[in-house]
């Protein structure tokens, strides 16, 4: 059973180039965007004990175990760029599920 049914975009920073921008930082080469297999969902906090009023405010991305998370700049879930929040937990494979990884990220902004 593959619960993988979407896509997303793991985009990765480009490297230095050689060269320096006007105020002497490396400048980097462009970024370089794979597409991978996913799920994703909302994730949220409750405001209240009643669970009455909550506020989303990021996803779960769930990934195969091979995406080089670590490596990773951005994620782009329907064309928005997220930031990984946190470390990314593994799920070892099983009889009937097969391995993998799930990340919380946030909306970048600004």
């Amino acid at each position: 059973m593959n619960l993988m049914t979407e896509s997303c975009v793991l985009r990765f920073r480009g490297g230095p180039t050689g060269e320096f921008d006007p105020y002497g930082n490396p400048a980097l080469g462009a970024s370089r965007d794979e597409t991978w297999p996913c799920w994703y969902e909302p994730r949220g906090s409750t405001e209240d004990t009643d669970a009455k009023e909550q506020q989303l405010y990021g996803y779960w991305v769930y990934l195969p175990l091979g995406a080089p998370l670590r490596a990773v700049d951005a994620i782009l879930l329907e064309g928005e760029a997220h930031q990984i929040v946190g470390e990314p937990a593994r799920q070892p494979g099983g009889f009937i599920v097969q391995g993998f990884q799930k990340v919380a990220v946030e909306l970048v902004t600004g």
